[in-house]
């Protein structure tokens, strides 16, 4: 019977050295593991200390880790919302699907909206392009814009430092183009707009320096195309603004992202759905001329289709958000009645829970579909932000 011999080879000096350094390198990390554990035990020990040393409230503690712990889940929530929305910005539409039937594209629950991933195509080719376009429109139209609301709030110092929209394009959800009801002179398209780029948006505030970063932003765009001409381009020109205020999202970083509280963030995103409207939210358009034969005033200043009249009367059996220690409830209700970019105010009722307004207002109307009347009711706080009573679309 034979058998066979097995060579036994022997470790080399390289091998050995280099099982020496990986033991001590994980002899070091455990050390500084252990280090680090004592550390942050020593220090919980100190705080509870020096709270009971100084007869210092408990409440001092408990408020900022309570406030710490509100502040990383609602940065997860938000982190959520984007990567939903970068999915859909990267054409992952089984992403989103399996991660939230509401986001949705529009041509899924519309069959009137077709897919049109030509578009698609063509925004990807022209973005870089788009790029310098948007610097010079920041700096040049919303930087100030943004710079006058500050000062309501009081803060000064406002200034775009670097603005890069990064390389991933808008993209679009569905194309609808109506070819009922319409004038011969024009065709009318809507377009579902997601963005959620990469894009790289830095600034000051007050002397401290801040950005923005995964900058979302969804809402419905409409573009006419008119009036309809016998020369090339076939088109005089372009009208392109969104039917409703789109929805705004966003991420602080820097030293802003240190006061990255409801209370700074909502603040920036009213200002900036304040500019956006203020451009292109109806009745507001963004105009472009391509023929020099048609005047400039039939896109920059079309007659409305309408006036939507609407009377406030009344509410009834509203919650009571101000609930004294006897336990007897109120509310100080008000109504905001918004339309693309106008909104109105009722006054405040105080004291009650069906207040009575017999309120007017009127809503010039440039576009016949695809707006919604959003009216909302708040309950009034001197010393809190107003609390949501109800809504209808």
């Amino acid at each position: 019977m034979e058998l066979e011999t097995i060579e036994k080879k022997e470790p080399t000096e390289d091998t050995d050295d280099s099982k020496v350094i990986a033991k001590r390198i994980g002899t070091g990390s455990n050390i500084l593991h252990l280090l680090y554990n004592f550390s942050k035990q020593l220090g919980k020990v100190a705080v509870v200390y020096l709270l009971g040393y100084f007869n210092i409230s408990p409440a001092w503690l408990i408020g900022p880790v309570i406030l710490s712990v509100l502040r990383e889940e609602w940065g997860k929530e938000k982190e959520l919302k984007r990567n939903i929305a970068k999915a859909a910005a990267l054409s992952n539409e089984k992403d989103v699907i399996l991660a939230r039937v509401d986001d949705l594209p529009a041509w899924v629950f519309f069959p009137d909206i077709e897919r049109a991933e030509w578009v698609n195509k063509i925004l990807s080719q022209v973005w870089p392009n788009v790029n310098h376009y948007a610097k010079d429109l920041v700096k040049d139209v919303i930087e100030p814009a943004v710079q006058d609301s500050l000062l309501q709030y009081k803060l000064t110092g406002f200034s775009f430092q670097k603005m890069r929209l990064g390389t991933i394009p808008p993209r679009v959800g569905g194309v609808k183009v109506y070819d009922k009801n319409v004038s011969r002179n024009e065709i009318i398209m809507d377009m579902d707009i997601f963005y959620a780029g990469d894009c790289d948006i830095s600034f000051t505030l007050g002397g401290l320096s801040g950005g923005i970063k995964d900058f979302q932003i969804h809402g419905m765009v409409r573009v006419v195309m008119k009036p309809l001409i016998r020369t090339i381009p076939l088109v005089g020109g372009l009208q392109i603004y969104f039917l409703n205020n789109p929805t705004l999202d966003f991420n602080l970083v820097g030293v802003a992202d240190l006061l990255d509280m409801p209370g700074l963030s909502d603040m920036l995103r009213k200002i900036i759905v304040e500019q956006v409207s203020a451009m292109m939210v109806l009745p507001n358009k963004l105009p472009i001329l391509l023929s020099d034969a048609v005047p400039a005033q039939v896109l920059k200043f079309p007659e409305p289709q309408g006036v939507l009249r609407v009377h406030v009367v009344e509410a009834k059996q509203l919650m009571k958000k101000d609930i004294n220690v006897l336990g007897k409830g109120k509310s100080d209700p008000y109504a905001i009645i918004t339309l693309g970019a106008e909104t109105f105010r009722t006054k405040t009722i105080d004291n009650t829970i069906e207040p009575k307004w017999d309120y007017w207002c009127e809503f010039p109307i440039h576009a016949n579909t695809g707006q919604y009347l959003n009216i909302r009711l708040l309950d009034h706080d001197d010393s809190k932000k107003d609390s949501k009573l109800g809504s209808r679309l």
